[in-house]
């Protein structure tokens, strides 16, 4: 392919010539990004704890193999993945080698998902008439200047993959909560890029895609190294956007535009205009994230080894699945229920797929835009259930509710708890004094102004002006004193 991505090519093309001298115009050497310098940006390293991360990251590698074509494993997230990818670089056969782009709790499955710090587009343009057999950096340009008619930012990097490109766009490590958010951007950037064979396939967090310094032995022999491209920043540091900046560009409503609207609403409101009813701050996609991240932890309080036991697999399999079916892209939603399944219950695929593939069929309809009446209205066919219909379900008691720590999959009592809880946090953060203190600080002023009336014959106007508060809060205080 090119000097800059580590690799001699046995036949030298005017397209290839090109692109290296356009390389060293750049004043990057491409070759700098290899498998460790991958791994630390898609990965990178915590600041606390010498570096080491929650987490794992997967690797994968097709094996001539008719019953298990594919070969996978797991390395920490952080340094110990890094030297995973050099050492893989250092072996005989380094064709077809993959890497997740995001970390997780113990096996590659958007449900166990730990942290994500990159948005993607995987484009397959040797499928696209107008790009096949161009030299990768050519097409690599011409994506970058549709990206700038599109009002989109440019990508971290590009690499070439062999007969296609994936672009990168760095941010920092997002949690499974910003799920919702992040499809929306996936899904914007394929529509955007289309033109370029961008794979809708490809969308989803636990994608895997090839390793830097791999070979990719189904494309020709001068391009089957896997390399950069192009960057933003250097090759060994790209530049790392931030994702919800990022989002606020690609998306066509922006977070500031929400932020907008219910300002103008709570106007409206104010003056007696708005006579809607409060408003929903869950989205569907949230509210189904959130129902996931409390089914997994009320599986971790019941079942600290993991398994479900009999007679609990099937409900919370079921609604679990539904879940996936609001937070997945449906293309890749029968792939996760069956991972979510085999380590959640220990079931085989065939016996998932049959259990399942009304809430997979659900899904799919939904994406096709098929609708159904509910409640009056025409609404998208998936599955829904309320959190109260869930706790019933799952027999979920309040002592669970609580130590589990679940947010949404909780009776009224526990609801009314959180809801103070978080007016309390959100007063703190605010820079507000907790119950007490200012019950403390009440007092204090009380006794004074006690004293000062007592010594100086001050009035409540008179004390109210000295302390600096109003003459009901002075006169508040002096009678919780006088209770003492």
């Amino acid at each position: 392919m090119t000097r800059g991505l580590g690799h001699s090519p046995a036949r030298t093309t005017e397209s290839d010539t090109l692109q290296r001298q356009q390389i060293w115009l750049d004043g990057f050497d491409y070759g700098a990004f290899g498998p460790r310098q991958h791994l630390e940006n898609l990965h990178p390293n915590s600041s606390r704890d010498g570096g080491i991360r929650n987490g794992v990251v997967s690797f994968a590698q097709r094996v001539r193999d008719r019953d298990k074509p594919w070969r996978e494993w797991t390395a920490h997230a952080g340094p110990y993945a890094a030297e995973e990818g050099e050492r893989l670089l250092r072996q005989d056969n380094r064709a077809d080698i993959y890497v997740s782009q995001a970390a997780f709790g113990r096996w590659r499955s958007i449900s166990d998902l730990t942290a994500i710090g990159a948005c993607y587009a995987d484009l397959d343009y040797h499928t696209v008439a107008r790009w096949r057999g161009k030299a990768p950096g050519d097409v690599a340009s011409a994506v970058l200047g549709h990206l700038e008619d599109a009002m989109v930012p440019h990508p971290s990097y590009v690499l070439s993959t062999g007969r296609g490109l994936v672009c990168i766009w760095l941010t920092e490590l997002l949690p499974r909560a910003v799920l919702p958010r992040w499809n929306a951007v996936q899904k914007r950037l394929g529509v955007v890029l289309d033109v370029f064979g961008a794979d809708k396939r490809a969308q989803d967090a636990a994608r895997v895609f090839r390793l830097a310094g791999s070979e990719n032995s189904r494309a020709d022999w001068d391009r089957r190294t896997v390399g950069m491209v192009w960057c933003q920043g250097s090759p060994e540091e790209p530049t790392r956007h931030v994702f919800g900046t990022l989002a606020d560009e690609v998306l066509p409503v922006t977070h500031a535009d929400l932020i907008s609207l219910r300002a103008e609403r709570a106007k409206r409101k104010a003056e007696g205009k708005d006579k809607t009813g409060p408003a929903v701050y869950l989205s569907a996609a949230s509210y189904w994230e959130t129902v996931l991240t409390d089914l997994q932890r009320l599986r971790a309080h019941r079942c600290p080894e993991g398994a479900l036991p009999e007679g609990q697999r099937d409900a919370w399999l079921f609604i679990a699945g539904i879940s996936m079916s609001w937070i997945s892209p449906p293309e890749v939603l029968g792939r996760e229920i069956i991972a979510l399944a085999s380590e959640a219950a220990g079931w085989r695929a065939s016996a998932t797929t049959s259990r399942m593939s009304t809430v997979i069929k659900r899904a799919r309809q939904a994406a096709a835009g098929q609708t159904v009446t509910f409640q009056g209205r025409e609404v998208d066919t998936r599955y829904r259930m309320k959190a109260s219909t869930i706790v019933e379900w799952l027999g979920i008691d309040p002592v669970e509710q609580r130590a589990a720590g679940l947010r949404v999959l909780v009776d009224e009592d526990r609801k009314r708890e959180l809801n103070t809880e978080r007016t309390k946090a959100s007063r703190h953060r605010r820079g507000a004094k907790d119950r007490a203190a200012q019950q403390a600080a009440r007092m204090a002023m009380g006794q004074k102004a006690l004293y000062l009336q007592a010594s100086q014959g001050m009035t409540v106007a008179d004390l109210a002006a000295h302390l600096g508060v109003s003459a009901g809060q002075v006169h508040k205080a002096m009678q919780q004193a006088k209770q003492q």
